[in-house]
């Protein structure tokens, strides 16, 4: 008998974690998204951008100015081994601050909001489309939102 009771607990806390996980994983799935033009209505209100494209993107689309430039991946794609650090250098420790990332179409950018979530972050969007978008109608340049030339950053 005692030992049903156990079973049934242990199954109780694994359905349990299941379904935590489960939720979890939903929220970091659903990052917060704006539209380019919602972000450039909000640097006017010291939205902070941060670009995490690689210098060769920065040097062919220009990039937004002010935006704070920190590159996701090495030049073999893999994952930088500093930059979540850099990212939280620059997001500093108010985990409430209200920021934007953005990338070449949106991938980079909603995978770098998941991780930022997961390190307590609560106001930090995904930049839907991202700089170049998905077709001729979609993305930061595409819009006709404004950049200016990638210089020091891009050397």
């Amino acid at each position: 008998m005692a030992s049903n009771k156990i079973i049934g607990l242990d199954m109780f806390k694994k359905i349990f974690i299941v379904l935590y996980i489960f939720f979890i994983s939903i929220a970091n799935i659903c990052a917060k998204d704006i539209s380019p033009m919602q972000a450039a209505a909000e640097i006017k209100n010291n939205l902070l951008i941060i670009d995490v494209r690689s210098k060769l993107e920065w040097k062919e689309t220009g990039i937004i100015q002010n935006a704070k430039l920190i590159q996701m991946y090495t030049a073999a794609r893999t994952l930088r081994k500093e930059y979540i650090a850099e990212i939280l250098e620059v997001l500093g420790n108010d985990k409430s601050i209200e920021a934007a990332i953005i990338c070449h179409s949106g991938g980079r950018s909603s995978a770098t909001v998941a991780m930022l979530k997961d390190q307590g972050y609560i106001n930090i969007s995904n930049i839907a489309e991202g700089m170049v978008g998905y077709n001729d109608s979609t993305g930061w340049i595409n819009r006709g939102l404004p950049t200016i030339k990638c210089s020091q950053e891009c050397e």
